[in-house]
C-alpha cells in the first residue's frame, strides 16, 4: 500500500457511509494503492449492517474503541502501527470534501512537503461560512502558534491533512481531545523539521443541531496546548 487513509468517528455513520463512498469514487480512477482505516470512537449509533456496508467496499477495515475517548486518542493508538509512505486523515462529518485528497497527498508523493494541511483559509478568497466566533478563533490560534514557531500556517486545526508516514515515528499524543493537533504539530516540527505546506481545500460547515461537537471550552485547551508544548522540553 502507498495510501493510508485514517479517518475517525463518533456518532456520524450516515455522513462516514457518504465520506467512504467518495474516497472510493476520487481515488478509483487513480493508480494508487491505498486503505481507509475507520477508527470507531465509541459510536452508539453504530451497527452491524451498516460495518458490512462500509468493509464490502475495497481495501476497508474498521477498528473499535469500546467507549469515546477523544480523537486525539484514537489517532495516538494507531501511529505506531502505520506502514504505508502516506496518511491521509479526515473528518467524518463530510465538512471536508474527499474529492480534495488528492489535491492534499499530490505534493507528497511529488517530494514538494512532507506534512500538507488542507486549509479552510486564505489563497485570495473568503472566509468560509461558519460562526463567526469559530472563525475568530482558528485566527487566534494560527496568530498565536506562528508567532511562537516562525511558521506561517493558515489552517493549523484543519480535518484534512496528510503527512509521510515517517514523520510520526516516536511520536506519542497526550491530548485526548481536540488539542492534541498542536502537540502533535509540535512534536513534528521539534523532532522532524518537515517541509509544510497547505493547499486550498473546499469547506461543508456544520451547525450544533447538525450534530456538531466542538465544545466553547477548547478554546482554552487548545490555546494551553500551544503554549504548553511549545516550550516543553523533548
Amino acid at each position: 500500500m502507498e495510501l493510508e487513509i485514517l479517518i475517525t468517528v463518533y456518532n456520524e455513520g450516515n455522513r462516514l457511509e457518504a465520506v467512504v463512498a467518495g474516497i472510493q469514487r476520487e481515488l478509483s480512477t487513480k493508480n494508487l494503492e491505498y486503505c481507509i482505516t475507520i477508527l470507531n470512537d465509541g459510536s452508539t449509533d453504530w451497527s452491524m449492517e451498516r460495518e458490512k456496508r462500509l468493509t464490502a467496499g475495497r481495501f476497508v477495515k474498521v477498528i473499535h474503541f469500546d467507549a469515546n475517548r477523544g480523537k486525539g486518542a484514537v489517532l495516538n493508538a494507531i501511529l505506531s502501527s502505520l506502514k504505508e509512505t502516506v496518511t491521509v486523515v479526515i473528518d467524518a462529518d463530510y465538512e471536508y470534501n474527499p474529492s480534495d485528497i488528492e489535491s492534499v497527498v499530490k505534493p507528497l508523493f511529488q517530494n514538494k512537503a512532507d506534512w500538507v494541511l488542507g486549509s479552510r483559509y486564505g489563497f485570495g478568497r473568503r472566509r468560509p461560512k461558519q460562526y463567526f466566533l469559530t472563525f475568530m478563533a482558528n485566527r487566534f490560534f494560527n496568530a498565536l502558534f506562528n508567532l511562537l514557531s516562525g511558521l506561517n500556517l493558515n489552517d493549523l486545526l484543519s480535518g484534512l491533512f496528510a503527512f509521510r508516514t515517517e514523520m510520526v515515528q516516536g511520536i506519542a499524543l497526550e491530548q485526548q481531545r481536540f488539542s492534541f493537533t498542536p502537540e502533535m504539530t509540535w512534536k513534528v516540527e521539534r523532532s522532524h523539521h518537515p517541509r509544510w505546506l497547505e493547499v486550498p481545500i473546499s469547506y461543508r460547515f456544520r451547525t450544533y443541531s447538525e450534530g456538531k461537537k466542538i465544545a466553547w471550552w477548547e478554546f482554552f485547551t487548545v490555546t494551553w496546548a500551544i503554549l504548553w508544548y511549545r516550550f516543553e522540553r523533548i
